[in-house]
């Protein structure tokens, strides 16, 4: 399926930074088939290394996480964590393929599923309820894990998150949870405005309508999604925009789409404008929240990847 870049706008504007937790349980690792070999003085790709492991929520649940790091790094790695959005999954939105971009450029990238399962095996059942804290909880996880099994350099430490996961990456960085000083952060259509949730669930009366059948009941299922008090308070409660200023003048990419209607380009915007080291992408394309960036094939794919890719190269 190809597709093509319609509109290509840049502007500037700000910046970011995030935090820490715990991992545990190890699973498996392989290698991919590239053929060139990387740290050899020619440029060429670095081969990939791919390792599959579950974090230990510590409330028998437990979180699916993979690494994809590069295979004879000489010294300590840079890390980037990556975070999907609302009823995505670790795979959601090209992460699979953009983990592997930036392992072959010699970062080590770790991303997780943030829906648990009730026992460390990729079968189990999910619970189908997370919020905010605990993304932000399994995130730092993850990066605890890299950092206590392998050679990561903690000084140049980055995030990339869309959706959902853009609020709770903007969050870590803001406040720097955990102690994780992180250097520089990719956004794509965050989520991170006062309104830009309220807006998905259909404005200001469905969010109260549905915040009271939740308090009532104990959750809402929206999506397949179980939405507790707890869920629609953290929204209302910390406006990851007005503390933007804390990230200093560290870079900040944001990619909107202007035809994106889960979140507009207007809120992606927004969250730009909170930064102080800021740069803007906007893209138009009809795959209005997807950016093209599942497809199998897509010149705006690609260069999106490549942007992302090029952004952590120069500023991590």
């Amino acid at each position: 399926m190809k597709a093509s870049v319609k509109h290509i706008h840049r502007i500037l504007s700000f910046l970011l930074a995030v935090t820490m937790v715990t991992g545990l349980f190890f699973i498996s690792g392989c290698g991919n088939d590239n053929p060139a070999a990387g740290g050899d003085g020619t440029g060429a790709p670095y081969k990939t290394v791919t390792e599959e492991f579950f974090l230990d929520r510590g409330d028998g649940t437990y979180t699916l996480a993979e690494a994809v790091y590069p295979k004879n790094y000489d010294g300590p790695m840079p890390l980037v964590a990556i975070a999907h959005g609302f009823k995505g999954t670790l795979n959601s939105g090209g992460a699979q393929e953009l983990s592997h971009r930036l392992a072959e450029a010699g970062y080590a990238v770790v991303r997780m599923d943030f829906n648990p399962r009730t026992a460390p095996k990729k079968d189990a059942p999910k619970t189908n309820l997370y919020d905010l804290k605990s993304m932000e909880a399994d995130m730092l996880r993850a990066v605890n894990y890299m950092i206590g099994n392998h050679s990561i350099d903690t000084d140049r430490l980055g995030l990339y998150a869309r959706s959902m996961g853009g609020r709770v990456a903007m969050t870590m960085a803001n406040e720097s949870i955990g102690g994780l000083d992180f250097k520089a952060m990719a956004l794509v259509a965050p989520a991170g405005t006062d309104d830009a949730m309220v807006y998905y669930m259909g404005g200001d009366e469905n969010w109260e309508e549905m915040k009271k059948t939740a308090q009532s009941d104990g959750f809402i299922e929206h999506q397949g999604q179980k939405l507790t008090p707890e869920w629609f308070k953290e929204f209302e409660d910390y406006n990851p925009c007005d503390f933007g200023h804390k990230f200093g003048d560290r870079p900040v990419l944001v990619i909107c789409n202007t035809l994106d209607y889960v979140v507009t380009d207007e809120t992606s915007r927004k969250c730009a404008a909170a930064y102080k080291n800021s740069r803007v992408i906007t893209v138009t394309t009809d795959n209005y929240h997807g950016y093209e960036m599942s497809y199998e094939s897509s010149e705006l794919k690609d260069y999106l990847m490549t942007e992302i890719t090029d952004f952590f190269k120069a500023n991590l």
